[in-house]
């Protein structure tokens, strides 16, 4: 199973932000009204992230207030814990106080950036090898600000630290896998930038993978204050709805015994290129079996959990799901009646564009039935109809023909 623990870092004083950092420690500072933390927080748990640990350091009861306040963990659905430092411990040194909370491998995010790219595909590469850690790499401009990276073969073979004068260079992205076993026998205090990172690729046992995508950190008033804008706006993204039935997985009736989900062929890159195109994705599906009675609520929701398992296996991940179900001739009575979610009505797009932060004018919709390309004509989306075939080289086109402006088909 991919890993699954997702590990922040949020112990860092931030003095380079002044009195900024004050009150709170530098990942807690607010980015348009929301703690930056919280969009670490909402992204690792979109890529099914669902154990997640803080390390704490500086000011760690505002950590704490802020949990219990925000009560983000039960609004996401993930367990958090908090590993509480009592004096500086560095960087790496935060991790090995934490072993006990460690799963046997996870993903590590430095908590005052954001580098978004497919996670979930860097997890995957970095456990297809034999290596006790690895991190996610971006070429940038004038890299005086960071440690830059020479990576060979995707190995990192030099970790350089800041130097002055470069146009361009690899820096270290703030995102790391690490299998717990590297972490067992550090001292403390140590540094991971500095100590381990250096270490680790000086034995060849450090992998490095290359990713474009939105960086930011806010570790300076100037990259601060362009937060405030630029995070909302790369939190508004695209999305893609997708029906299940017929367009993920074959239509063979009402399906929802994992032993017998068939998926469409490419259905599982078609999710993994969206996440990769920073897409969100969204399953859209009518489930009037439920209603029915011939199967129940819990049954689906154990359907979909097994689906979202074989997706992450494959780099892949759904944000969300909306299903229905209710009918007009229901044989169960608490289900039988014409409800604004069961498409063709839009109820469960509106419902989703309500929730997240959409760019509508560039999404769309993927169905077999004429039902489903209604819905979304009634959410304000473009929907196109999908009559089988590899949907990976569907869903390709429509990305490419979306930035046309095509007609609904």
């Amino acid at each position: 199973m991919i890993t699954r623990q997702c590990v922040i870092l949020v112990g860092g004083e931030g003095t380079r932000l002044g009195s900024l950092t004050k009150r709170w420690p530098k990942p807690l500072l607010p980015v348009d009204g929301t703690p930056f933390l919280e969009t670490l927080l909402l992204e690792a748990r979109r890529r099914g992230f669902d154990d997640l640990v803080l390390l704490a350091g500086y000011r760690a009861e505002e950590v704490s207030r802020y949990l219990e306040q925000s009560q983000i963990a039960a609004k996401l659905g993930v367990l958090v814990r908090v590993s509480f430092e009592a004096s500086p411990m560095g960087t790496a040194g935060a991790l090995a106080h934490a072993a006990p909370l460690l799963a046997e491998s996870f993903l590590l995010l430095n908590g005052d950036t954001w580098f978004d790219f497919n996670w979930l595909d860097f997890v995957c590469r970095a456990e297809n090898t034999d290596r006790a850690a690895a991190m996610a790499v971006r070429q940038i401009e004038c890299p005086d600000r960071y440690e830059t990276i020479t990576v060979v073969d995707d190995r990192v073979v030099a970790v350089r630290q800041r130097e002055i004068g470069s146009d361009f260079g690899l820096i270290n992205g703030g995102v790391y896998w690490f299998r717990k076993d590297t972490i067992r026998s550090l001292s403390i205090p140590a540094s991971l930038e500095t100590q381990l990172l250096p270490l680790l690729s000086s034995r060849g046992e450090l992998g490095g993978y290359r990713y474009e995508g939105f960086f930011l950190d806010i570790g300076i008033p100037e990259t601060y204050e362009a937060a405030q804008h630029l995070v909302p706006r790369q939190r508004r993204r695209p999305a893609v709805f997708l029906d299940r039935g017929g367009v993920l997985n074959e239509d063979a009736g009402y399906n929802y015994k994992t032993e017998d989900l068939r998926w469409i062929s490419g259905a599982k890159a078609a999710i993994k290129l969206l996440n990769d195109a920073g897409f969100y994705v969204f399953v859209v599906t009518n489930q009037s079996g439920i209603g029915h009675g011939y199967f129940t609520s819990r049954d689906f929701e154990s359907l979909k959990q097994s689906m979202e398992n074989e997706l992450r296996e494959a780099a892949a991940a759904i944000d969300d799901w909306r299903y229905c179900p209710y009918h007009p001739e229901a044989a169960l009575e608490q289900f039988r009646k014409s409800h604004s979610w069961r498409k063709p009505r839009p109820g469960m797009l509106l419902d989703i564009l309500e929730h997240w932060p959409v760019n509508v004018e560039r999404s769309f919709l993927v169905g077999d039935k004429s039902s489903e390309i209604e819905a979304a004509r009634g959410a304000g989306i473009v929907g196109y109809r999908f009559r089988g075939g590899d949907l990976a080289g569907f869903v390709k086109q429509q990305i490419r023909a979306r930035t046309l402006g095509p007609d609904v088909n």
